[in-house]
């Protein structure tokens, strides 16, 4: 589902929380210091279709891929031993500095294309017919970039394993408890995030 939020005015660094948190665990991430917490209740769009990320317009594209299309990023020496990942990974120059490192991306990204994948897939009529659209492609492929994708989005609900709760009311017309979706929920700051991505943004080729 697609949810509009309202966001509150407590706010609080990641230094007291998952900056910590992270460090305890051996986990390492260079945009960790720019994560914001706020406090947002989620709220159903209505009608659904109002929401700027449902649909096939335009609009709709162009939200999407402000949210999805990000550049990759760079990490030092010492930030891909952090990563524990093989020195032999892919290299990049900040073109700015001219600092040799690592390439590396955002996480929240790569979920984001995956769920942009599915909200494409269900519209095959109008996606697949598309040039740049990955659901225009052999029918396997597409099968298996859709299993991809499902799996790492499972990986990552399990992960986070959301504690909060939601009601049920009754609804007029329909049988049984109906469920109210529009919780209270402390979330990260996407914004600040997807800045911090645009402002330390690698080329999509080394120089």
């Amino acid at each position: 589902m697609i949810l509009v939020c309202a966001v509150f005015s407590q706010r609080s660094t990641s230094s007291h929380s998952a900056a910590k948190l992270m460090d305890q665990f051996g986990i390492y991430s260079p945009a960790m210091h720019v994560v914001e917490y706020e406090h947002v209740k989620f709220e159903m769009p209505k009608p659904l279709n109002s929401s700027k990320y449902v649909g096939i317009t335009d609009d709709v594209e162009n939200a999407w891929m402000d949210i999805t299309y990000l550049p990759d990023q760079m990490v030092t020496d010492e930030g891909i031993k952090k990563l524990q990942k093989p020195l032999d990974s892919l290299k990049v120059t900040d073109p700015k500095t001219g600092e040799k490192g690592y390439r590396v991306g955002l996480e929240v990204f790569h979920q984001l294309h995956c769920l942009n994948l599915l909200r494409m897939a269900t519209y095959p009529e109008y996606y697949t017919k598309l040039w740049w659209s990955d659901t225009n492609d052999k029918p396997e492929r597409v099968r298996g970039h859709l299993d991809h994708c499902i799996e790492i989005l499972r990986m990552n609900l399990m992960c986070f394993a959301d504690v909060n709760v939601f009601t049920f009311h009754e609804m007029p017309g329909r049988e049984g408890p109906w469920p109210d979706y529009e919780s209270h929920h402390v979330c990260r700051n996407f914004e600040q995030v997807r800045q911090w991505a645009l402002d330390n943004a690698m080329p999509y080729e080394d120089v």
